[in-house]
């Protein structure tokens, strides 16, 4: 009973992970053109938070092409849901970076 549902669990966790590293490019261009235009919003007087969602709102088109690599690889509907979780965790470690950026200056 136990044996069927762990190697479930196992063979989904690594086509995740499997998932994830075919589509790091895309993905790390989507976070370095959201790094680059949160470091020029984060002179705004808005708080962090928003300086990070409209950094990120603002790289539409590398957004797009995570996730059509991540849609070829592991359908449409696991790039939706993992292009959106990685939009969301990403906006929060963006507004901390953002908070940081500004204490320094």
């Amino acid at each position: 009973m136990y044996r069927p549902m762990l190697a479930a669990i196992v063979c989904l966790v690594s086509f995740a992970a499997t998932a994830e590293e075919d589509s790091k490019p895309a993905i790390k261009k989507w976070r370095a053109c959201a790094d680059a235009t949160a470091t020029r919003y984060a002179k705004s007087t808005e708080s962090a938070l928003v300086v990070s969602r409209l950094a990120i709102l603002s790289c539409r088109a590398e957004k797009q092409a995570a996730w059509q690599a991540m849609s070829q690889e592991s359908g449409a509907h696991f790039a939706d849901d993992y292009v959106e979780t990685v939009e969301r965790r990403y906006t929060d470690l963006l507004a901390i970076d953002v908070i940081e950026m500004r204490l320094k200056h």
